[in-house]
């Protein structure tokens, strides 16, 4: 749960930064989603029957301008063969993807990351950072809807009662601005 003193600053601030960093559209390429899943890692063990393959060593999964790179990958996949989810854990593991030809790529780090194609949602968890074009959000958690455009980050309470882990954000100035304009 949040603190109600950091859930004042919090909204605001999440909204601020998802209309910075958020592309206008889904955070894809559009042809990414017609281009072939490729993957290679040191190993891999395929279950079938429940639809599960783990990628371990050195792992990078790649479809069109998305690239995940991570000490191992679990993909779940749908009765219909379809990507359900992949969870990458490393340290830390890395997602990038460029949402349009025009734009910067975004990259995202974490100790772990759990990739949804079918809603493009990313959960950013431990050591979770994103950024583009020079913005950068990092903290414990990050929560991003790429759909709607909603990124939400959390904080952690120190439960020995030292400070916890917050939130930070660096904005860069807008190219050809300086702070002593006149």
């Amino acid at each position: 749960m949040i603190p109600a003193k950091l859930r004042y600053w919090l909204s605001p601030l999440t909204l601020m930064l998802a209309a910075i960093m958020s592309p206008t559209t889904s955070l894809a390429l559009p042809s990414d989603k017609n281009e072939t899943i490729r993957g290679s890692a040191d190993n891999l063990t395929v279950d079938q029957k429940n639809g599960v393959a783990t990628y371990t060593g050195s792992v990078k999964i790649q479809q069109g301008s998305l690239v995940i790179s991570a000490d191992s990958i679990v993909i779940h996949t749908n009765p219909d063969s379809s990507v359900e989810k992949m969870i990458a854990t490393g340290n830390p593991a890395r997602f990038q993807q460029q949402p349009e030809k025009d734009q910067g790529i975004v990259t995202a780090a974490a100790k772990q990351i759990t990739y949804t194609p079918s809603n493009e949602h990313l959960v950013l968890i431990e050591d979770a950072s994103v950024e583009q074009n020079g913005a950068v959000m990092s903290g414990p958690h990050i929560d991003y809807d790429l759909v709607k455009e909603v990124m939400k980050a959390a904080g952690s309470n120190s439960s020995n009662g030292g400070e916890g882990q917050r939130i930070e954000i660096v904005i860069p100035p807008k190219a050809g601005k300086t702070e002593d304009a006149q």
